[in-house]
């Protein structure tokens, strides 16, 4: 195992930071972007950038792996089996200001956020030649207001507190609106001004996808739906529940997807790469993609992290989810297809959690629609287990137990239940029980030593290892 030197596009230009790790670093910028020393002139290097903030997105050392997995594997419905394995410290919290996976997610984060605010500005200046070549660009800025919404939302829910009326004016992460120049300071803000960048983000996505002559783009994209949807969850996070309701359906509309409702349909959404009616957006892998041989498929299978048998017990035993999720298919929904990179998809946003966000905020809402609450969690509850007895599920408020259970069932190995479990405020045991009664919505990621040592304004959260459970 050797220690490399990489040099990363961060907040405070370009910075040397020292990664230990089994795999290979990249160690020069990707071959589908434009160096940052380097105009962005043309509308090919306008997509040339936008695709190499893509490469970042998906590397396994953001979407790709690592934000996925932390989603998950510090929580309830996990076990792992290898001690000396990949994200073992972070199941069972043994969590240092230094820890590889932490690193990489806040530097590959803003490494995309650094650039989607470079394609932001330059594109905002960018002189128009045809008609096309304008709409062209703005399409590009407006995947990049959208790109830099969702690394701002997974940075702010791992380093700072979820957001509440307690929570709000405490510090989050550093706020992007512009590319920083090299060596120039920074520093945290709270998480309400997070909250309020990512919104005003979203806000712009959507204005610049709503220009003449602007395309809509695919799946494997921030698209329009992608937008929305994003705008769902985040607006779920902070219990604005009617403009989660609203920007939820513009997502289900926008997608014009569909649930699927058979086992072999499911099956094939994580073990084809074919393109679902459930997806709105995900990670596009290929069979060649060496960056999936060290990913989630290998995280859920050889290298020890699992769905722990009191979760799979939850699933009724007709449950179509079953057929990825129990018995000996090892990986669950990550084992893949059939190569040698044991690859698939990764999805990000899919139709089923606009449902169920919907579901979720109509109950909450200032005045309960338990009614309208029981009828979203059945367009996907109904569908995944065909021995549901509708009446099972009441018209009240315990149905926000019956959605809180099926988010953690139908999300599973997506990374959501870490950042639900801490928004919801529950006390959970992680672990696989070692430690009981934990308060994961007081817990915080540590601010990466690198960062802070860096001498450029980031400061560390105090006390936050006060709060690793005991």
């Amino acid at each position: 195992m050797t220690m490399k030197k990489i040099l990363f596009a961060l907040l405070t230009g370009w910075m040397a930071i020292s990664f230990t790790a089994c795999d290979d670093f990249l160690t020069e910028t990707p071959s589908t972007s434009v160096p940052t020393e380097e105009a962005l002139v043309t509308t090919q290097d306008f997509q040339n950038a936008l695709n190499g903030v893509y490469y970042t997105l998906g590397s396994y050392r953001f979407l790709g792996r690592d934000v996925l997995a932390i989603g998950d594997a510090p929580t309830d419905i996990t076990s792992h089996s290898v001690a000396t394995s990949h994200f073992y410290d972070i199941f069972r919290y043994q969590i240092l200001d230094t820890n590889s996976y932490i690193e990489e997610i806040w530097a590959y984060g803003y490494w995309a956020i650094d650039r989607c605010a470079r394609i932001i500005k330059e594109g905002a200046s960018f002189k128009e030649v045809t008609k096309g070549d304008l709409a062209e660009v703005e399409g590009c800025i407006a995947q990049a207001y959208a790109i830099k919404a969702l690394c701002s939302f997974y940075l702010t829910n791992m380093f700072g507190l979820p957001y509440s009326e307690a929570n709000k004016t405490t510090l989050g992460i550093v706020n992007v609106t512009e590319p920083v120049p090299a060596y120039s300071q920074v520093s945290r803000v709270s998480v309400e001004q997070n909250y309020s960048l990512i919104l005003d983000d979203i806000t712009k996505a959507k204005e610049y996808y709503a220009k003449e002559g602007v395309e809509n783009v695919g799946k494997q994209y921030m698209n329009t739906a992608a937008v929305a949807a994003l705008e769902a969850r985040v607006k779920l996070y902070m219990k604005n529940y009617e403009g989660a309701i609203t920007a939820a359906q513009e997502a289900i509309t926008l997608s014009g997807g569909t649930i699927v409702s058979t086992k072999e349909d499911y099956k094939n959404m994580y073990t084809t790469l074919a393109v679902s009616t459930e997806d709105i957006f995900f990670i596009a892998k290929a069979e060649d993609d060496y960056l999936s041989a060290n990913a989630l498929n290998t995280l859920w299978n050889k290298y020890g992290l699992s769905i722990n048998s009191a979760t799979i017990a939850e699933y009724s035993s007709n449950d179509i989810r079953l057929a990825l999720l129990g018995g000996t298919w090892t990986g669950g929904k990550m084992r893949g297809i059939t190569t040698n990179n044991q690859i698939s998809n990764l999805p990000v946003f899919r139709l089923p959690e606009m449902y169920l966000i919907q579901a979720e905020a109509y109950a909450k809402q200032a005045t309960p629609d338990y009614g309208k609450a029981k009828e979203k969690l059945l367009e996907v509850a109904a569908k995944r287990n065909p021995d549901l007895n509708d009446n099972e599920i009441a018209e009240d408020q315990t149905v926000i137990d019956a959605i809180d259970k099926e988010r953690k069932l139908e999300l599973v190995q997506e990374g959501h239940r870490f950042f639900d479990a801490r928004r919801l405020g529950k006390i959970i045991s992680v672990a696989d029980g070692a430690y009981t009664n934990f308060n994961i919505a007081k817990f915080v990621y540590p601010i990466p030593s690198f960062e802070v040592n860096s001498g450029f304004g980031v400061i560390q959260t105090e006390g936050w290892s006060d709060n690793l459970p005991r």
